[in-house]
Protein backbone atom coordinates (compact mmCIF):
# COMPACT_ATOMS: atom_id res chain seq x y z
CA UNK A 1 0.00 0.00 0.00
CA UNK A 2 1.50 3.33 -1.08
CA UNK A 3 0.21 6.67 0.23
CA UNK A 4 0.82 9.95 -1.59
CA UNK A 5 0.01 13.26 0.09
CA UNK A 6 -1.20 15.44 -2.77
CA UNK A 7 -2.47 18.34 -0.66
CA UNK A 8 -1.45 19.11 2.93
CA UNK A 9 -2.96 22.57 3.31
CA UNK A 10 -6.23 24.22 4.24
CA UNK A 11 -8.52 26.94 2.96
CA UNK A 12 -5.66 29.42 3.60
CA UNK A 13 -4.10 30.05 0.16
CA UNK A 14 -0.45 28.93 0.19
CA UNK A 15 1.48 27.95 -2.94
CA UNK A 16 3.49 25.26 -1.16
CA UNK A 17 0.43 23.49 0.29
CA UNK A 18 -2.54 22.57 -1.85
CA UNK A 19 -5.88 21.87 -0.25
CA UNK A 20 -6.68 18.42 1.15
CA UNK A 21 -6.12 15.36 -1.01
CA UNK A 22 -4.48 11.99 -0.40
CA UNK A 23 -4.04 9.15 -2.87
CA UNK A 24 -3.67 5.50 -1.89
CA UNK A 25 -2.51 2.92 -4.38
CA UNK A 26 -3.65 -0.48 -3.19
CA UNK A 27 -4.61 -3.71 -4.89
CA UNK A 28 -4.00 -2.27 -8.33
CA UNK A 29 -6.47 0.58 -7.78
CA UNK A 30 -5.95 4.30 -7.31
CA UNK A 31 -8.09 5.54 -4.42
CA UNK A 32 -8.50 9.29 -3.86
CA UNK A 33 -9.57 10.72 -0.51
CA UNK A 34 -10.82 14.32 -0.73
CA UNK A 35 -10.30 16.66 -3.65
CA UNK A 36 -9.56 20.19 -2.47
CA UNK A 37 -8.46 22.99 -4.78
CA UNK A 38 -5.32 22.14 -6.73
CA UNK A 39 -5.63 18.40 -6.22
CA UNK A 40 -5.74 17.44 -9.91
CA UNK A 41 -2.63 19.41 -10.81
CA UNK A 42 -1.07 18.21 -7.58
CA UNK A 43 -1.50 14.60 -8.71
CA UNK A 44 0.39 15.41 -11.90
CA UNK A 45 3.13 17.18 -9.91
CA UNK A 46 3.44 14.07 -7.72
CA UNK A 47 3.91 11.83 -10.75
CA UNK A 48 0.35 10.45 -10.66
CA UNK A 49 -2.12 10.12 -13.50
CA UNK A 50 -5.40 11.69 -12.32
CA UNK A 51 -7.26 9.81 -15.05
CA UNK A 52 -6.25 6.54 -13.38
CA UNK A 53 -8.54 7.34 -10.44
CA UNK A 54 -10.86 4.40 -9.75
CA UNK A 55 -12.56 5.49 -6.54
CA UNK A 56 -13.13 8.80 -4.76
CA UNK A 57 -14.03 9.07 -1.08
CA UNK A 58 -15.00 12.33 0.64
CA UNK A 59 -14.65 12.89 4.38
CA UNK A 60 -17.04 15.86 4.39
CA UNK A 61 -18.32 18.57 2.07
CA UNK A 62 -16.31 21.69 2.85
CA UNK A 63 -14.95 23.28 -0.36
CA UNK A 64 -11.29 22.73 0.61
CA UNK A 65 -12.00 18.99 0.47
CA UNK A 66 -14.30 18.82 -2.56
CA UNK A 67 -13.89 21.59 -5.14
CA UNK A 68 -11.57 19.71 -7.51
CA UNK A 69 -14.12 16.93 -7.98
CA UNK A 70 -15.69 19.04 -10.71
CA UNK A 71 -12.28 19.75 -12.25
CA UNK A 72 -11.31 16.07 -12.26
CA UNK A 73 -14.49 14.89 -13.95
CA UNK A 74 -14.39 17.82 -16.39
CA UNK A 75 -10.81 16.85 -17.29
CA UNK A 76 -11.79 13.20 -17.71
CA UNK A 77 -14.27 14.31 -20.37
CA UNK A 78 -12.30 17.01 -22.17
CA UNK A 79 -8.65 16.76 -21.08
CA UNK A 80 -7.64 13.39 -22.48
CA UNK A 81 -7.36 11.90 -25.97
CA UNK A 82 -8.71 8.54 -24.81
CA UNK A 83 -12.32 8.68 -23.60
CA UNK A 84 -12.94 6.89 -20.32
CA UNK A 85 -15.18 3.84 -20.48
CA UNK A 86 -14.66 2.11 -17.12
CA UNK A 87 -16.79 3.15 -14.15
CA UNK A 88 -15.79 5.82 -11.65
CA UNK A 89 -16.90 5.14 -8.08
CA UNK A 90 -17.66 8.22 -5.95
CA UNK A 91 -18.61 7.89 -2.27
CA UNK A 92 -19.19 10.13 0.69
CA UNK A 93 -20.99 10.33 4.01
CA UNK A 94 -24.71 10.80 4.38
CA UNK A 95 -26.24 13.04 2.90
CA UNK A 96 -23.80 12.54 0.03
CA UNK A 97 -26.46 11.98 -2.64
CA UNK A 98 -27.93 15.41 -1.92
CA UNK A 99 -24.49 17.02 -2.06
CA UNK A 100 -23.56 15.28 -5.32
CA UNK A 101 -26.88 16.11 -6.96
CA UNK A 102 -26.37 19.78 -6.13
CA UNK A 103 -23.03 19.77 -7.96
CA UNK A 104 -24.52 18.02 -10.98
CA UNK A 105 -27.33 20.55 -11.08
CA UNK A 106 -24.72 23.21 -11.81
CA UNK A 107 -21.94 21.42 -13.71
CA UNK A 108 -23.45 18.06 -14.65
CA UNK A 109 -23.40 18.83 -18.39
CA UNK A 110 -19.60 18.94 -18.26
CA UNK A 111 -18.96 16.41 -15.49
CA UNK A 112 -21.00 13.51 -16.80
CA UNK A 113 -19.35 11.67 -19.67
CA UNK A 114 -19.76 8.46 -21.61
CA UNK A 115 -18.79 6.25 -18.68
CA UNK A 116 -20.76 5.16 -15.60
CA UNK A 117 -20.43 7.22 -12.41
CA UNK A 118 -21.45 4.98 -9.54
CA UNK A 119 -22.24 6.90 -6.37
CA UNK A 120 -22.59 5.49 -2.88
CA UNK A 121 -23.86 7.25 0.22
CA UNK A 122 -22.12 5.93 3.32
CA UNK A 123 -24.04 5.77 6.59
CA UNK A 124 -22.40 7.74 9.37
CA UNK A 125 -21.53 4.53 11.20
CA UNK A 126 -19.95 1.68 9.25
CA UNK A 127 -22.22 -1.34 9.51
CA UNK A 128 -20.76 -3.17 6.51
CA UNK A 129 -17.12 -2.68 5.41
CA UNK A 130 -16.39 -2.21 1.72
CA UNK A 131 -14.35 -5.03 0.20
CA UNK A 132 -11.97 -3.44 -2.31
CA UNK A 133 -9.23 -5.02 -4.38
CA UNK A 134 -6.52 -5.99 -1.91
CA UNK A 135 -7.93 -4.09 1.07
CA UNK A 136 -10.98 -3.44 3.22
CA UNK A 137 -12.39 0.04 3.84
CA UNK A 138 -14.12 1.03 7.09
CA UNK A 139 -15.04 4.40 8.54
CA UNK A 140 -16.29 6.14 11.66
CA UNK A 141 -17.77 9.52 12.65
CA UNK A 142 -15.38 12.43 13.11
CA UNK A 143 -16.07 15.63 15.07
CA UNK A 144 -16.12 18.48 12.59
CA UNK A 145 -19.23 18.75 10.44
CA UNK A 146 -22.38 16.70 11.03
CA UNK A 147 -21.53 14.48 8.06
CA UNK A 148 -17.79 14.13 8.79
CA UNK A 149 -16.19 10.69 8.78
CA UNK A 150 -12.67 9.27 8.95
CA UNK A 151 -11.50 6.28 6.89
CA UNK A 152 -9.40 3.17 7.52
CA UNK A 153 -7.85 0.83 4.95
CA UNK A 154 -6.67 -2.62 6.02
CA UNK A 155 -4.46 -4.60 3.65
CA UNK A 156 -1.92 -7.40 3.82
CA UNK A 157 0.90 -4.93 4.45
CA UNK A 158 -0.82 -3.06 7.28
CA UNK A 159 -3.44 -0.46 8.11
CA UNK A 160 -3.80 3.20 7.19
CA UNK A 161 -6.19 5.75 8.71
CA UNK A 162 -7.08 9.21 7.39
CA UNK A 163 -8.94 11.46 9.82
CA UNK A 164 -10.07 14.21 7.49
CA UNK A 165 -10.96 17.21 9.64
CA UNK A 166 -11.75 16.52 13.28
CA UNK A 167 -11.21 17.57 16.85
CA UNK A 168 -10.65 14.92 19.52
CA UNK A 169 -12.92 12.00 18.65
CA UNK A 170 -13.29 8.74 20.58
CA UNK A 171 -14.78 7.07 17.49
CA UNK A 172 -11.73 8.02 15.39
CA UNK A 173 -9.43 6.76 18.15
CA UNK A 174 -11.26 3.43 18.05
CA UNK A 175 -11.10 3.36 14.24
CA UNK A 176 -7.33 3.93 14.31
CA UNK A 177 -6.60 1.42 17.06
CA UNK A 178 -3.49 -0.62 16.23
CA UNK A 179 -3.02 0.92 12.78
CA UNK A 180 0.44 1.37 11.28
CA UNK A 181 0.00 4.89 9.87
CA UNK A 182 -2.35 7.64 11.00
CA UNK A 183 -2.66 10.63 8.65
CA UNK A 184 -4.14 13.19 11.01
CA UNK A 185 -5.02 16.84 10.77
CA UNK A 186 -3.05 19.31 12.90
CA UNK A 187 -4.62 22.63 12.04
CA UNK A 188 -3.67 25.06 14.80
CA UNK A 189 -1.18 25.51 17.67
CA UNK A 190 -2.06 24.60 21.24
CA UNK A 191 -2.34 28.26 22.26
CA UNK A 192 -4.96 28.97 19.55
CA UNK A 193 -7.35 25.99 19.32
CA UNK A 194 -10.30 26.09 16.94
CA UNK A 195 -13.43 23.95 17.42
CA UNK A 196 -13.61 21.08 14.97
CA UNK A 197 -9.84 20.86 14.55
CA UNK A 198 -6.80 19.42 16.30
CA UNK A 199 -3.73 20.96 17.90
CA UNK A 200 -0.41 19.14 18.47
CA UNK A 201 -1.40 18.01 21.97
CA UNK A 202 -4.72 16.72 20.65
CA UNK A 203 -2.91 14.78 17.95
CA UNK A 204 -0.57 13.27 20.53
CA UNK A 205 -3.52 12.24 22.71
CA UNK A 206 -5.37 10.54 19.87
CA UNK A 207 -2.24 8.84 18.54
CA UNK A 208 -1.27 7.57 21.98
CA UNK A 209 -4.73 6.27 22.81
CA UNK A 210 -5.05 4.48 19.46
CA UNK A 211 -1.62 2.84 19.67
CA UNK A 212 -0.57 3.65 16.11
CA UNK A 213 3.04 3.19 15.02
CA UNK A 214 3.41 6.27 12.85
CA UNK A 215 1.72 9.66 12.75
CA UNK A 216 1.76 11.87 9.66
CA UNK A 217 0.59 15.44 10.28
CA UNK A 218 -1.38 17.33 7.64
CA UNK A 219 -3.92 20.15 7.12
CA UNK A 220 -1.82 23.03 8.45
CA UNK A 221 -2.88 26.62 8.93
CA UNK A 222 0.13 28.99 8.84
CA UNK A 223 0.18 29.57 12.62
CA UNK A 224 1.00 25.92 13.37
CA UNK A 225 3.30 25.47 10.37
CA UNK A 226 6.12 27.47 11.91
CA UNK A 227 8.89 24.94 12.48
CA UNK A 228 7.66 23.68 15.86
CA UNK A 229 6.40 20.46 14.32
CA UNK A 230 6.95 17.58 14.80
CA UNK A 231 8.47 18.31 18.22
CA UNK A 232 5.21 19.71 19.57
CA UNK A 233 3.56 16.33 18.96
CA UNK A 234 6.54 14.24 20.06
CA UNK A 235 6.23 15.71 23.57
CA UNK A 236 3.16 13.54 24.08
CA UNK A 237 3.65 10.64 21.66
CA UNK A 238 6.51 8.15 21.57
CA UNK A 239 6.01 6.83 18.02
CA UNK A 240 7.29 8.14 14.71
CA UNK A 241 5.99 11.59 13.73
CA UNK A 242 6.29 13.02 10.23
CA UNK A 243 5.23 16.40 8.87
CA UNK A 244 3.51 16.00 5.51
CA UNK A 245 4.42 18.02 2.46
CA UNK A 246 2.80 17.97 -0.93
CA UNK A 247 4.19 15.03 -2.87
CA UNK A 248 5.26 13.01 0.20
CA UNK A 249 5.19 9.26 -0.48
CA UNK A 250 4.86 6.61 2.23
CA UNK A 251 4.49 2.86 2.30
CA UNK A 252 2.53 0.73 4.72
Amino acid sequence: MEIIIVGSGTVAPRPERRQSCVVVEAGGEMLVFDLGAGAVRGMVAAGLDPFATERIFFTHFHPDHTTDAANLLFAMNYGTDEPRTRPLHVSGPEPFETFWSSILNVWGEWMQGGYPIKTRELPHTCDSPLELDGCVLTWAPAVHRPESIAYRLDGESGSFVYTGDTEYSRSVVDLARGAHTLLIECSTPDDAPVPGHLTPSGVARMAGESGVERVVLTHFYPAVDDGRLPEAVEKGFDGEVLVAHDGLRLRV
